[in-house]
């Protein structure tokens, strides 16, 4: 009997998670601006991978990696790659293009992470056309590819002071701020220059929304909030704040679209059990499933990247049996996609 009851919760647990992707999806954008990939309201789920630039990934092809993501009944890779100042291009930019080829096939949108090019020493103008000019070359060469750009990577993280949670405006460096504000309006200005159709993000992590509307307040127009959020992280939060839904907490600071751009457990070593994995994710997922004004989910990471040697190496979705050809599912991907196969 406990076991009938358990896969008759797995089912009902596993129904309404995929049930997330097969709403077309989110915020920001309108399903007509791409045929490819229509992107329709409803909460979405995809996957964080480095299919351009680390090992663990650039061995199995492109269209195997939108095969996996499918199979998960994920829509969304988040992807990021070095781009050539001098040109805009990513770099592996044919490597690139058999991904986007992939992934238009199989209903797959790709979400590019934009990079930023900070110089503290600069002033405010100067950050503002870096970034501008930066910007504007990538999109000027992908505007037909996506709607949706991921602008930089925890820039929050640059300007906190040590020991700050992030919750209060004291809690940056106002100076390593305002450089960071311009670069990113610069951006942000730089793309939609070319593109009158993007859907900009921008992330932080932890406690440090406060950033994130000193960036409204500031004047950089984007689009969409993104947000890093891990298991110690929830926990944390519960503990200091009291706050049982990170979702629901920043519905009340944002009126924008809200995404969450990098969703998993710290395991550190590789020694965390997968049920700990599985369960936070399916406990994640139903929160923001619950919550409308949040549009993504997108967890990081596809594959384990055991060539770091460190706490990378263990956030996959999906770990190597011999690097890097042969790779099983762990708990979570496995019931996703055994789930699937019966119903």
């Amino acid at each position: 009997m406990k076991r009938v009851l358990h896969d008759l919760l797995l089912i009902c647990l596993l129904s309404i998670i995929l049930a997330c992707s097969k709403e077309p999806i989110p915020g920001g954008g309108d399903s007509s601006l791409n045929p490819t990939n229509p992107l329709e309201p409803g909460l979405h789920l995809g996957v964080v991978g480095h299919p351009l630039n680390q090992e663990a990934y650039k061995k199995l092809s492109p269209a195997a990696q939108i095969t996996l993501i499918k199979s998960l009944g994920m829509n969304i890779y988040r992807i990021g790659a070095a781009i050539s100042p001098s040109t805009g291009k990513m770099n592996m930019h044919e490597r690139y293009l058999e991904l986007k080829h992939s992934a238009d096939s199989a209903g797959i949108t790709i979400l590019p992470m934009v990079p930023a090019k900070l110089d503290f020493n600069d002033t405010e103008t100067k950050s503002y056309q870096a970034g501008y000019d930066r910007a504007n070359k990538y999109a000027s060469v992908y505007k037909d590819d996506f709607i949706y750009y991921n602008i930089a990577n925890e820039l929050d993280n640059k300007c906190i002071l040590p020991n700050k949670s992030g919750v209060s405006r004291s809690d940056y460096d106002t100076a390593k701020f305002k450089i960071i504000a311009a670069h990113l309006k610069g951006m942000n200005d730089g793309i939609k220059a070319v593109d009158n159709n993007a859907q900009t993000m921008i992330n932080a992590c932890w406690m440090h929304y406060q950033y994130l509307l000193m960036l409204e307040e500031y004047g950089v127009d984007f689009d969409i909030v993104a947000y890093h959020w891990y298991d110690d992280m929830e926990k944390l939060a519960l503990k200091t704040y009291n706050i049982t839904d990170i979702s629901q907490f920043l519905s009340e600071k944002f009126t924008k679209p809200i995404w969450f751009t990098e969703v998993n457990i710290r395991n550190y070593k590789g020694t965390t059990a997968d049920e700990i994995q599985r369960d936070f994710l399916n406990s994640f997922i139903t929160k923001c499933k619950n919550n409308p004004q949040v549009k993504a989910l997108i967890i990081y990471e596809l594959f384990n990247q055991p060539v770091f040697k460190n706490s990378e190496s263990y956030y996959g979705l999906f770990d190597w049996v011999k690097p890097y050809s042969d790779y099983i599912p762990k708990l979570w991907a496995k019931e996703i996609t055994d789930y699937k196969a019966h119903y």
